[in-house]
């Protein structure tokens, strides 16, 4: 550096962090593209009503939904019955989504903002009101590095907001006898929900269960989404994951292959016992054709993931064992 730009007793001003960072860890021309607002703000008015609403149809479970949306034209103001449920549930989601986000936008890849999709099928139960959300990746990621970082940090951090949300629900949850056949719906269990369930209420009575309430169900939900973005599939976090611990080599893409087959094995055989897989088989078969069910390469794949990158894919892995549910919903 030029000295006559600093008087001899002074030190030359410091250099910020990011200055210090490899190229491929600096926000670049792509991240600082202009953020387009106006469709996810739409999306996400029509997501807050359509949890609004079911969530007020779950206050009211015997009422029959079309009772309900009924009742709500003449009497807007029911729909705060469905308020706790339609903010942990985006909370949930929106956790999930900024995690990618946040870290896209520190790894410079250009992305669009949370995307949320609304569902207003309020005659499927259980329907959160919501298919999830997404985000749009518009710059190929620069490493695996930044994909593994990318990639794991929403599943963690939805979790992560998930988790008081299922336990707060727990504290007031009712305890009571299972019903008889064809009387309910079962939700499966995740082993979080286990393990909270057996700290809060210890070991259950035979033939009793737990009732959850609308904001357990959001908590559930999250559970849920986690879980299926988790699959070592290419288009979902899960494959991200793998891609980033795998890298492209032959033998890494075999492997990326073999599990991804594996998944859909799973989802075919287990679709006989909750149909839904069945339907998830079918959205990834399609987005898979948009992808070529190839999961499509880093800029740079030859550089080395760091040992912090793996313990978060690894810790992707234990949420991923934490909220697996063979059997999301059955019929009693």
């Amino acid at each position: 550096m030029d000295n006559r730009l600093h008087p001899p007793d002074s030190d030359p001003a410091p250099h910020s962090s990011k200055d210090t960072l490899p190229h491929a860890l600096r926000p670049d021309e792509a991240g600082r593209q202009p953020t387009h607002w106006r469709r996810p703000t739409v999306l996400f008015a029509c997501t807050f009503l359509t949890t609004l609403i079911s969530g007020t149809i779950m206050e009211h479970p015997t009422v029959p939904p079309l009772v309900v949306l009924f009742t709500l034209v003449t009497v807007p103001t029911l729909l705060l019955d469905g308020l706790p449920f339609s903010l942990s549930v985006l909370g949930i989601l929106m956790a999930h989504e900024m995690g990618h986000y946040l870290y896209a936008r520190w790894y410079g890849v250009h992305t669009s903002l949370p995307h949320f999709i609304p569902s207003p099928f309020f005659f499927i139960t259980p329907n959160p009101g919501t298919f999830g959300a997404v985000i749009v990746t518009k710059a190929p990621y620069p490493n695996r590095q930044a994909l593994m970082d990318i990639g794991a940090a929403g599943p963690i951090a939805g979790f992560i907001v998930a988790v008081p949300i299922m336990a707060y629900s727990l504290v007031g949850a009712r305890v009571d006898l299972i019903p008889g056949e064809g009387e309910g719906l079962y939700l499966g269990e995740p082993l979080v929900f286990q393990a909270l369930a057996y700290l809060i209420h210890g070991p259950l009575p035979e033939d009793y269960t737990i009732y959850l309430d609308s904001v357990g169900l959001a908590a559930w939900f999250g559970c849920l989404v986690t879980m299926l973005n988790l699959l070592p599939v290419d288009q979902l976090d899960g494959g991200h994951i793998l891609y980033a611990f795998t890298g492209g080599a032959a033998g890494g893409r075999r492997l990326q292959k073999n599990l991804a087959l594996a998944s859909f094995a799973a989802l075919a055989v287990l679709g006989w016992y909750s149909p839904g897989w069945w339907v998830f088989g079918v959205l990834l078969l399609l987005m898979g054709r948009f992808s070529g069910f190839r999961h499509p390469a880093p800029v740079d794949d030859a550089a080395p993931l760091p040992r912090h990158s793996r313990w978060l894919g690894w810790l992707a892995v234990v949420v991923f064992i934490l909220t697996c549910m063979p059997v999301p919903i059955s019929f009693t």
